[in-house]
């Protein structure tokens, strides 16, 4: 994966887009400038763009903040690689739940723990887990690494409650009621 500059950035999204100058400042809404972008393309960066140049930027590129100011800091000579391989983004995670982002980072802990021990098995058990064919059955009944979680798991996941409030609420917008509750 590239890990552009800011010039960098900019220059392929300008030439993708076919813009001039001036027409990608008008896509960053007016900040910064065609002049200013013009500088940030052509000349060494000498200091982190301003909070509302990076908005701009932003919009006009469809780059998530982090990915503009981490594109300064490589203009700027600071060394700001991706040095973590499990290093993992969940789009729209930010919007979730206190309690979703908990169990989403208890599965992960969870996966990472599997993993770490068929890893450290060098038992024919651990090389099944991993897709061995020693009598590997497939489906439901798969041998998969001993975990904390119920054999039922997967119908446990694909469970979504009750539903019969949706039937009831389908009943009152046939007859366009509206629910008490």
């Amino acid at each position: 994966m590239s890990q552009p500059d800011l010039g960098t950035l900019l220059a392929e999204v300008k030439a993708a887009r076919g813009w001039s100058f001036e027409a990608m400042s008008r896509a960053c809404g007016g900040v910064p400038t065609g002049k200013r972008l013009f500088q940030l393309i052509n000349s060494p960066l000498k200091n982190f763009p301003d909070p509302d140049t990076i908005r701009g930027l932003q919009k006009a590129t469809g780059a998530s903040t982090t990915e503009i100011v981490m594109a300064a800091a490589r203009s700027l000579g600071l060394d700001v690689t991706e040095t973590d391989p499990d290093a993992l983004h969940v789009p729209g995670i930010s919007l979730a739940s206190d309690s979703g982002r908990n169990a989403l980072l208890a599965i992960g802990r969870e996966l990472a723990d599997a993993a770490a021990e068929v890893a450290a098995s060098g038992s024919s058990r651990g090389r099944k887990a991993q897709g061995g064919s020693a009598g590997r059955k497939s489906g439901r009944g798969a041998q998969r690494p001993a975990t904390d979680l119920p054999d039922n798991w997967q119908d446990l996941a694909a469970y979504q409650g009750p539903e019969g409030h949706l039937r009831r609420a389908d009943e009152w917008d046939s007859r366009g009621e509206e629910s008490q509750g």
